[in-house]
C-alpha cells in the first residue's frame, strides 16, 4: 500500500502558500476543525480542508471497520485528494458525461448578489486579494467540490446583526448550492458597518 507520504510528497502549495501535505496530514490525524490562526482567516485553507475531510471521509470509514481496506482503495482516495490541486482557482465537479470548472470569481459574484438580496443587507463589495491575502468585500476558496467564502458587507441601522448574517449565511450557502452545485464548508460574514 502506498503511503500518504509517498502520494502527497511533491509540495504543493494552496493559493495562500500553505503546504497541502500540511493540510492532509491535518485531515487524516482526524484534526481539520483545529485550525491555527492563518487557517482561521483563510478561505483557501478552510475551503481544502472541507474538500479533503470529506474525499477523506471514506477512509475513517474504512479505518472504523474491523476489516483492511480493499487492495488500492487508499490510493485512488489519496490521488482523488491530490487531483484537487490541478485545479486551484476553480472548482472542478465531475459528472458522468465531463467536467464543470467554476471560477472562484464566480462563485465571488454569486455569494455577493445573494448577501445583497437579503432584506437589511446595504452593500456587499467584490473583492481581489492581494499578495498578503488582506482586501474588503467577498473572497471565495475553491478545492474539488467545496467552497468558503468570506463576506464583508454593510447593514441597515437597526437590525439584529446577528440574526442578519445567519440570514444571509443560509442564503448565499443556498444559492451557491443551487446555482453552481458546490458544497459551502465555512461561510464567514464580517459586518463592517452600519448605514443609516
Amino acid at each position: 500500500m502506498t503511503s500518504h507520504d509517498e502520494v502527497a510528497g511533491t509540495g504543493d502549495r494552496l493559493a495562500c502558500g500553505r503546504s497541502v501535505d500540511e493540510l492532509l496530514d491535518q485531515v487524516a490525524a482526524g484534526r481539520a476543525d483545529r485550525r491555527d490562526g492563518h487557517q482561521q482567516g483563510c478561505v483557501h485553507c478552510q475551503a481544502a480542508l472541507g474538500e479533503y475531510g470529506r474525499l477523506w471521509s471514506p477512509v475513517r470509514e474504512l479505518a472504523a471497520q474491523p476489516v483492511a481496506a480493499p487492495q488500492g482503495r487508499i490510493d485512488r482516495i489519496l490521488r482523488q485528494i491530490r487531483g484537487v490541486l490541478s485545479e486551484p482557482d476553480h472548482a472542478v465537479l465531475a459528472g458522468p458525461d465531463g467536467v464543470t470548472r467554476i471560477a472562484a470569481r464566480v462563485i465571488v459574484v454569486t455569494a455577493r448578489r445573494s448577501a445583497q438580496s437579503v432584506p437589511g443587507v446595504r452593500v456587499a463589495l467584490s473583492r481581489t486579494l492581494d499578495a498578503n491575502g488582506t482586501g474588503d468585500g467577498v473572497v471565495a476558496g475553491v478545492a474539488g467540490a467545496s467552497t468558503a467564502i468570506e463576506i464583508v458587507l454593510a447593514a441597515d441601522y437597526g437590525q439584529d446583526l446577528h440574526a442578519l448574517a445567519e440570514r444571509v449565511r443560509r442564503t448565499v450557502a443556498d444559492r451557491v448550492g443551487a446555482l453552481t452545485g458546490l458544497s459551502t464548508t465555512e461561510l464567514t460574514v464580517v459586518i463592517d458597518d452600519v448605514l443609516r
